[in-house]
C-alpha cells in the first residue's frame, strides 16, 4: 500500500534535521559543544550515548513557573530543567550533529508523578526519537541526571511503589544508542511499537502546545494553568527528594 505523501514527508529522515523555535540549530556554542561531546566517539551508537550523558548531566528539576527554556539558555547556564527543555537540548544536539531527531508526545498516568504531586490528571510529555541503523529509535534517559535518578529509585523502593517520581521501575535508565529505552513508563509490547501506542511527532516539544492551542484556546489556556501549578509543587518535591537521599 502506498503512503499518502503527507506521511511519507513525516517519515523521510532528512524531514528532521531542520531548525525549530526550541532548537536554536545556527548558535555557534551547540555546534561547538557537540563537537567537544562526540569527539571520542568512535561508532553512531558511541555518539548517541554521549549526547544522551551530556543532556542526563544537567541536573533534572521542574522549575516553579517557567516555561520551557530555548537550547541556547539551558547550555549556557545548565541550570535544572524539565521535561520539555531537556528533551529541546536533546534534539538540538542530535540535529547538530547530523542525526534526524524528532519529538513524540507521550500519555504518562498519574501514578507517575506520585511523589512529586498529587494529581487525577494524565500527562503529556515529550520523548525523543533519532533515526539511527534505518529506523526510529526513542528515549527519554536523557531527562534524569543521575543523582536524581538514584534517588527515584531508592525512593519508591522504600515506598514498595513500582511508578512515581517521575519513573518506571521496569523502565530502562540504561540506553545502548541502538534500541528503545524508556524510564518514565513501561511501554505495553501487546499494544505494539512506541508509534502505535502514542502517534504524533512533532519538531520540537513547543509544536504539540501551539498545536493544541490553535485547535482549542479555552483548552491550551486550562492545560497551561494546570502545568503552572503543577510544577510549584514538583520543584518543592524534587528538591526535597535531592536532600534526603541516602538518609
Amino acid at each position: 500500500m502506498l503512503m499518502p505523501p503527507a506521511e511519507r514527508e513525516r517519515s523521510d529522515p532528512s524531514r528532521w534535521l531542520g531548525d525549530a523555535p526550541m532548537l536554536n540549530l545556527r548558535d555557534d556554542k551547540l555546534r561547538l559543544r557537540v563537537t567537544t561531546v562526540t569527539q571520542f566517539s568512535r561508532t553512531e551508537a558511541d555518539k548517541l550515548r554521549s549526547i544522551c550523558a551530556y543532556v542526563a548531566s544537567i541536573p533534572f528539576n521542574v522549575p516553579a513557573f517557567a516555561a520551557s527554556r530555548v537550547t541556547r539558555v539551558t547550555l549556557a547556564h545548565r541550570h535544572a530543567v524539565g521535561w520539555y527543555s531537556k528533551a529541546a537540548l536533546f534534539q538540538a544536539m542530535l540535529r547538530a550533529a547530523g542525526l534526524p531527531a524528532r519529538v513524540r508526545m507521550i500519555r504518562v498516568g498519574n501514578d507517575m508523578f506520585r511523589g512529586l504531586a498529587t494529581t487525577r490528571q494524565v500527562f503529556v510529555l515529550p520523548v525523543v526519537e533519532v533515526w539511527t541503523h534505518g529506523k526510529w529509535v526513542v528515549t527519554d534517559n536523557y531527562v534524569y541526571d543521575p543523582r536524581y535518578l538514584a534517588a527515584a529509585r531508592e525512593a519508591l523502593e522504600r515506598r514498595g511503589w513500582r511508578s512515581g517520581f517521575g519513573i518506571h521501575l521496569e523502565g530502562q535508565d540504561r540506553w545502548n544508542g541502538t534500541d528503545d529505552a524508556l524510564i518514565m513508563i513501561a511501554p505495553d509490547p501487546a499494544l505494539g511499537s512506541i508509534a502505535q501506542q502514542f502517534p504524533g511527532v512533532y519538531d520540537d516539544p513547543q509544536e504539540f502546545a501551539l498545536q493544541l492551542k490553535r485547535m482549542s484556546l479555552l483548552r491550551w489556556i486550562t492545560m497551561l494553568a494546570r502545568n503552572r501549578i503543577m510544577s510549584i509543587r514538583m520543584n518543592r518535591q524534587v528538591r526535597r527528594l535531592r536532600s534526603e537521599a541516602g538518609s
